[in-house]
């Protein structure tokens, strides 16, 4: 009775590794790295760094996002405002004027000025990014801290809206990574304070 019970068993554990073995598994479009956070992406060989405190990754520039505080700017550039309160609240220029309160949110509007270059289908995730980056602009908050922001609101997007095995996410990755890269190498004309409260 024993032998048959164990031969049975065989048998059916082996008939379960044949099934395994003939489902076709996709591979993974990538990799989380060892430490839990890193992620690596080997159609393009892309390694995407956590910051030590594992909140963000680093800038495709090597910054820790948690690191650029509000008033940062790129060295050369200076900052004219200083923000009291949140964001939606009031800046000062030096001077004493006042940049008007940005306009709310607006879910239809497209709030993402592509770079004529490099058009993304993920602009829809990224349209809330885009705002808060036109605000952090308008309202003179330091365009390197805007900039950086920028990419954690992108990278966030991307990796809340699909999955570490889903080629999106990194494909959505590479598009944040060319738009931080924008603004970061030609934003600086599109650093002005707000005029009008119709503007984010």
């Amino acid at each position: 009775m024993y032998r048959s019970a164990l031969r049975i068993f065989l048998l059916v554990a082996l008939g379960v590794a044949v099934v395994i073995g003939a489902v076709a598994v996709p591979r993974a479009s990538a990799y989380v790295l060892a430490n839990g956070c890193d992620e690596y992406d080997p159609a393009t060989g892309t390694t995407y760094v956590c910051n030590p405190s594992r909140t963000d990754f680093y800038t495709p520039d090597g910054v820790d996002p948690a690191t650029v505080w509000v008033g940062t700017n790129y060295p050369g550039e200076m900052t004219a405002a200083k923000a009291f309160g949140s964001i939606r609240l009031v800046t000062i220029l030096p001077g004493g004027s006042i940049i008007p309160a940005p306009a709310p949110y607006n879910s239809s509007r497209d709030y993402c000025s592509n770079p004529w270059w490099a058009p993304s289908p993920f602009e829809g995730i990224w349209n809330r990014g885009c705002y808060n980056h036109d605000i952090c602009y308008g309202s003179q908050l330091g365009r390197k801290y805007c900039d950086v922001r920028f990419w954690h609101d992108t990278s966030q997007a991307c990796k809340s809206n699909y999955w570490v095995i889903d080629p999106r996410r990194y494909a959505c990755l590479g598009n944040a990574r060319v738009w931080y890269y924008a603004v970061r190498w030609y934003g600086a004309s599109n650093y002005k304070p707000r005029t009008s409260s119709n503007q984010p």
